[in-house]
């Protein structure tokens, strides 16, 4: 308790609260080149100095012993004293510390270091936007208008809608009304042209790498990025009638068969209803995102067979709008329009499942799961529907 009491007063006083420690080699991971050359040097020379201690007080304990068994001088003279062993073996001692003590300030320093970097690292960060509820025309107008020129400035000559989902208390449903709102929505567009339908329908058609997978039995699979694009709507219900919902429109490429582009928008059909605001956040409580994104190539991410699909068609959103993060599109083919199995790569898998939350607010658990490795738990993320915040 006064430990406790002791900590909660430094914090008071403002003074910093010093990193938790690393174990040595973990500290080796988080120096630069430079820091790496002394913390090397200044092990070799305590390494040496905790040895030259020890020969110390091995020569202390055990040859102090012996003089003092063999009663002193012998013949020739030749033999030390108990106190000339003792002065020469405490010799020894202190030039060891010395040399420990000469790099203990270096070591303490890159130390420090090290445990300051990775709690920098792995500090709380949130990734959170609002969305005002507009009705689903004009919704589903200003989402079209934004990824059809996501579309064009990526450079895709045209697209293939593969339809639309939509889940709520009734279960998974594929409105044919959504997919022909999108398809006349997107047609109003200049450029990017929705390419013509098969005559037997959409199928994800897989196939073995490095082949593509294929939308269709009688469609050709891409042979390179950005040939062709994959659209399509997804729309989940936020209340028991469906009355409110968000709407995901989300742009794949045929070749890789990863999103590359998703817009979001908050639906309200009540009529007459005050505009209400759907504001949404994902603590990550240990920056899990960020550092999956530094460096090398990016990872995949697909989605565990239990994860929500409100809770993972937000984190798939917000994979594209604020993280450099990829998200593997064939599933989401294969439940619009069939077809299958799904069979992209992923590095990992994202899990959100239902947390407790107060009325009017949704939470899910957030994890990441590597594929062969267990899970990590990642922070949680709240979807909150009420009135505009006052100004």
């Amino acid at each position: 308790m006064h430990a406790l009491l002791a900590s909660l007063l430094i914090l008071a006083a403002g003074e910093p609260v010093a990193p938790a420690p690393l174990p040595d080699a973990e500290v080796v991971r988080h120096l630069n080149p430079a820091e790496l050359a002394e913390w090397y040097n200044s092990m070799r020379i305590n390494a040496l100095g905790e040895s030259r201690i020890k020969a110390g007080q091995s020569i202390m304990a055990t040859s102090t012993a012996a003089s003092v068994a063999t009663n002193g001088l012998k013949s020739g003279g030749l033999s030390e004293t108990p106190e000339q062993i003792k002065t020469r073996a405490q010799k020894i001692i202190d030039e060891g510390t010395t040399q420990v003590r000469r790099v203990a300030p270096s070591l303490a320093r890159l130390r420090l270091v090290a445990a300051q970097r990775v709690a920098e690292m792995t500090k709380p960060i949130e990734f959170a936007s609002a969305l005002t509820a507009v009705s689903p025309a004009v919704g589903l107008d200003a989402a079209v208008a934004r990824l059809h020129k996501q579309a064009s400035d990526l450079g895709y000559p045209s697209a293939h809608l593969l339809g639309a989902l939509r889940v709520s208390s009734a279960g998974l449903e594929r409105p044919a009304t959504l997919t022909d709102a999108l398809r006349a929505a997107w047609s109003r567009q200049a450029g990017v042209p929705l390419a013509a339908a098969p005559s037997e329908g959409y199928a994800y058609v897989p196939a073995a790498p490095p082949a593509a997978p294929a939308l269709a039995k009688g469609i050709k699979p891409a042979t390179a990025a950005k040939q062709l694009a994959v659209l399509w709507a997804e729309q989940y219900a936020l209340t028991a009638d469906g009355s409110q919902a968000l709407l995901f429109l989300r742009l794949a490429d045929a070749h890789s068969f990863q999103l590359v582009a998703s817009e979001l928008v908050f639906i309200d059909q009540r009529a007459g209803a005050t505009p209400a605001v759907c504001a949404y956040v994902l603590r990550d409580d240990r920056s899990f995102v960020p550092r999956l994104t530094q460096g090398g190539a990016p990872w995949v991410f697909g989605f565990e067979r239990d994860s929500q699909p409100i809770g993972s068609a937000l984190l798939a959103h917000l994979c594209l709008a604020q993280t450099k993060l990829s998200i593997a599109a064939d599933a989401y083919a294969v439940i619009v329009a069939g077809g299958g199995p799904a069979g992209g790569v992923v590095g990992a898998r994202w899990r959100a499942t239902v947390a407790e939350a107060p009325a009017g607010t949704l939470a899910f658990r957030v994890e990441g799961v590597p594929e062969g490795g267990a899970a990590v738990p990642v922070g949680l993320l709240t979807v909150r529907v009420g009135p505009p915040a006052a100004k």
